[in-house]
């Protein structure tokens, strides 16, 4: 997975109240597929589309789980528009949403556990529908000079919902190598608790996300760190008595990347590999445990091993009632990459 974010530098700007790990994922995922879409355009999302957004193989039970949450949380963000009426001098604040349509499509799925001898019931995602709110268009489409782009691959490999915002916002600067936030502002977008106090920020948020953002990391066979050289200071007011004052800015410093490093960051734009392409579709396929006919039989995908070029399914067999019931499990094996290929296409051509 090479994906770019891309979004307007207002994007930074909005706070995403208690986003984990997971949903500040989820979004920037999502702002890879709604880029560059026609005006009031409806963007319908599968199951399959939505593989990538993390390291773990989510099923489709959990990716739900992450879509509700995902939902309630988003809608609380702050999106605020600064309106002018010139004519009367006026300035108003009108709140709106990113998204002007957002529904989850799902169906009632039950399965007997045998272990706890219970029917087990949940709902299923089956599709997403997106429509980008007219207002904000701006952020994810008109992407001129003032944009924030970054390897989606490198944001998820980070560990930490604070070291998550706080690349978001370094990544702006990536040309300059500082950049400096009001402190009220700083708190604000990072979404850090009123009650901590300054050595707290420092331990639990600031320092832990300078200590991520400065790690080497190996992506896709290359070495790369975030930010080198990251630190930062606080600013402070003067005190009274001998006494230090209140934080009224923070400075952050880092080695600013090379033309060289963009260029070659918009080059990792460039269409995937065979390896990558077949990688994601088995992944999209054990997730979704997606169901296919092969020699006129029908077969569900359980798992799969990429290096030795091995599919496992297990064979579903009707009763007399047309119950769908699991039989034997099936190693599939081809003897090279380029047959390996082959056979993936012609079961994903089959699905049902």
């Amino acid at each position: 997975m090479n994906e770019i974010v891309k979004y307007h530098n207002d994007f930074n700007k909005i706070q995403l109240p208690n986003f984990n790990e997971i949903e500040q994922n989820l979004l920037c995922f999502l702002l890879t597929k709604i880029k560059e879409k026609q005006k009031n355009e409806m963007i319908t999302l599968y199951p399959k589309d939505l593989t990538g957004f993390s390291e773990k193989n989510l099923s489709n039970r959990e990716v739900t789980e992450i879509l509700n949450s995902f939902e309630n949380k988003f809608f609380k963000a702050d999106f605020t528009i600064i309106l002018k009426d010139e004519v009367r001098n006026l300035i108003g604040k009108m709140r709106v949403n990113l998204f002007n349509y957002f529904v989850i499509w799902k169906k009632w799925r039950d399965k007997y556990n045998m272990e706890l001898g219970i029917l087990d019931a949940w709902e299923e995602f089956t599709h997403i529908e997106i429509q980008v709110n007219e207002h904000f268009e701006y952020l994810v489409n008109q992407l001129t000079a003032n944009f924030t782009a970054f390897e989606l691959t490198e944001f998820i490999a980070l560990s930490g919902k604070y070291t998550k915002t706080l690349y978001r916002l370094l990544k702006q600067y990536r040309a300059t190598g500082k950049v400096y936030f009001k402190w009220e502002e700083f708190c604000k977008i990072m979404d850090i608790p009123e009650n901590y106090r300054q050595s707290e920020v420092d331990k639990k948020i600031l320092n832990p996300a300078i200590k991520e953002l400065s790690k080497e990391r190996n992506l896709f066979d290359q070495k790369r760190t975030p930010f080198k050289n990251l630190t930062y200071e606080k600013e402070k007011q003067k005190g009274t008595r001998g006494r230090g004052g209140k934080v009224s800015g923070i400075i952050f410093t880092f080695t600013p990347e090379s033309i060289l490093m963009q260029k070659l960051e918009k080059e990792s734009e460039k269409i995937e590999t065979p390896e990558q392409k077949y990688f994601k579709i088995l992944n999209n396929m054990r997730q979704n445990q997606v169901r296919f006919i092969y020699k006129n039989q029908l077969w569900q995908f359980n798992d799969f091993n990429f290096d030795e070029f091995k599919i496992i399914a297990v064979e579903l067999i009707r009763d007399e009632y047309e119950n769908l019931n699991f039989r034997n499990h099936k190693r599939f094996t081809a003897k090279s990459q380029e047959q390996f290929f082959e056979m993936i296409d012609t079961f994903r051509n089959q699905i049902r």
